[in-house]
């Protein structure tokens, strides 16, 4: 199960979460250089990376800064404001935030192997993340 915040919900008078949480750097290569560099080559690959954001993990030491909660279903429930706390242990799909933690994930991974793999990570800094 993949869970996705809707950070963009709010109630009347109040701020969404994404309105509260600064996105991040935008680390997406000029999409202008990215349209020439499309063009210029006769293949092109295009990937869907929905599960990508439940690879990147999150420390055990941050994951109380992203808890939600959720209502506790009990057959004889009397209390409809019970609810568990959960912690996430992946990072949160659906907040503005998630694109530059993805992309700031990938990047520190090519520099890990830069050296080791020059075309590949030449090839990999022209991704675009969306």
């Amino acid at each position: 199960m993949r869970i996705v915040f809707d950070a963009s919900t709010h109630e009347d008078g109040q701020l969404a979460l994404n309105e509260c949480i600064w996105p991040g750097a935008n680390l997406n290569p000029n999409i202008f250089h990215l349209i020439i560099y499309f063009h210029l080559n006769t293949i092109a690959i295009t990937a869907d990376i929905e599960s990508a954001f439940l690879q990147i993990s999150l420390r055990d030491e941050d994951r109380d800064a992203v808890r939600f909660m959720f209502p506790k279903l009990e057959s004889n429930q009397t209390d409809p404001y019970k609810f568990q706390v959960y912690r996430f242990k992946r990072v949160m799909f659906g907040v503005n935030v998630s694109l530059f933690l993805l992309s700031a994930t990938i990047k520190y991974h090519i520099e890990k192997y830069r050296e080791q793999y020059p075309a590949a990570t030449e090839m990999l800094d022209t991704c675009y993340l969306c």
